[in-house]
């Protein structure tokens, strides 16, 4: 038993070590499926730091088990407050992703060493076999169904957001605005597509923020979409783009704005030459992070109430 604890001590070291910098590595928080992403990672992640305390030990026993277990929370417990310092927040979902993926895998290596028991009839042994397989697979299942989810928004491009996709809802979020799909029909009445209507509930700063898939712009000239806003005069859509952090300067870069009325229409914003702050470089194409679309629209008279809706359609690059 003694000579079995020097290495556990250096496995539980090491896998203390990659939590923890697994943690301070900047996480996969580019849009809502990046971040179904990581929390897939978590799951498989742990599994795998099961993996390697639970066969560290002598003996693959329920205390075995339950010392890997107990091993995971401490560790997952303490990856949270690391992240912590790091200045993100404590998240108990991942702390409890972190315990299902451990249970996932020592569920699956239980499942198969109790498959091969002496005496066990053999459709007993192949039937727990299977079950073990299914359990492993569904350590890897939610990071294969997120990654095919991000390659093919990703296989879209140049389009950015049509509202027609499975996960456009996790492409965008509302900016002080509140958003939701709608079906609109074509001119000929055959077939029907997806629009945002966007309540606006601040004059100033109010619309939608679009969290890209693919950031590298810069084959491209134009940022490209449909637009309307219904429900006040002398309306215009603004859009600010981030390229990430300049020293000294805010985030968002303002591209521009453009007129529009209630009918919808296209209108076209340049990605080149964007210098809204002197002083600050050039808007960067090939590092586009977030895009904000607002809308500013005035009421008539002293009535400054009702409903002013933005609607937005086919975002795309040309």
């Amino acid at each position: 038993m003694k000579s079995q604890a020097p290495r556990m001590i250096i496995v539980v070291t090491l896998v203390t070590a990659a939590v923890i910098a697994g943690h301070l590595l900047p996480g996969l928080d580019q849009t809502g499926i990046s971040a179904e992403i990581r929390n897939a990672l978590h799951i498989v992640g742990f599994a795998l730091i099961a993996a390697a305390i639970f066969e560290s030990l002598p003996m693959h026993s329920t205390k075995a088990a339950l010392t890997t277990l107990a091993l995971v929370a401490v560790l997952g417990t303490l990856a949270e407050f690391v992240q912590k310092l790091g200045g993100k927040e404590i998240d108990l979902l991942d702390l409890s992703r972190d315990i299902a993926g451990a249970t996932l895998y020592l569920c699956v290596r239980i499942v198969w060493n109790l498959s091969n028991t002496s005496g066990r009839a053999t459709v007993v042994r192949y039937s727990m076999r299977v079950l073990s397989a299914v359990l492993g697979v569904l350590i890897f299942a939610p990071l294969g169904y997120w990654l095919a989810a991000n390659a093919r928004v990703a296989a879209q491009f140049p389009i950015i957001l049509d509202f027609d996709g499975r996960w456009d809802s996790y492409l965008y979020e509302s900016i002080e605005s509140e958003v939701s799909v709608v079906q609109v029909d074509s001119a000929d009445g055959k077939n029907a597509s997806s629009t945002a209507e966007i309540q606006l509930l601040r004059r100033s700063w109010s619309g939608l923020k679009i969290e890209p898939v693919v950031s590298d712009w810069s084959s491209y000239q134009f940022l490209t979409m449909r637009a309307a806003i219904d429900g006040g005069y002398d309306s215009k859509v603004v859009v600010h783009i981030s390229d990430g952090e300049h020293q000294g300067y805010r985030i968002q870069h303002l591209v521009g704005g453009r007129s529009v009325g209630p009918e919808a229409t296209t209108i076209r914003f340049p990605l080149r030459g964007v210098v809204d702050i002197p002083g600050r470089p050039d808007l960067d194409p090939s590092n586009i992070r977030d895009v904000y679309i607002i809308g500013k629209t005035r009421r008539k008279g002293k009535d400054k109430s009702g409903t002013t809706r933005l609607f937005l359609d086919d975002i795309r690059l040309e």
